[in-house]
């Protein structure tokens, strides 16, 4: 359950909506964990974790190199995501070292308790927030 939450802007006279995970907790989802975990070798130049035994990924992706073609290096943001399942895709911004951002979308799937990044793509992917 999403929480949305309004917080009026006196000076530009506008509302901006926060969009907070179940029960209001800022801590991340077992979803962004998975990312971050995923992402942070990956934008450091290491190996990707490997995928659980049980993995629903189809075979012969490779996540990581599609990441590494679009930057060798970088840090990342989370920006969206959404999930319906055991399937997920999750918007992110990479920033390489040199600037700039470049915006991605990785496909997840979870098996258990796990959550696998599956592919990874140029691009966000369009999410309706309601």
């Amino acid at each position: 359950m999403a929480l949305a939450v309004g917080l009026p802007l006196a000076a530009a006279g506008t509302v901006v909506a926060v969009v907070l995970g179940g029960g209001g907790s800022a801590a991340p989802s077992p979803l962004h964990q998975a990312v971050d975990s995923y992402l942070e070798p990956v934008g450091r130049g290491a190996r990707a974790p490997a995928p659980g035994p049980d993995t629903r990924c189809p075979a012969g992706g490779d996540p990581e190199g599609s990441l590494r073609a679009l930057a060798a290096e970088f840090g990342h943001r989370i920006v969206s995501s959404t999930r319906s399942g055991d399937g997920a895709v999750v918007n992110v911004d990479l920033a390489p070292p040199a600037g700039g951002r470049i915006e991605a979308a990785l496909e997840l799937r979870r098996s258990g308790d796990r959550w696998d990044v599956c592919s990874a793509s140029r691009g966000h992917v369009e999410i309706d927030p309601f």
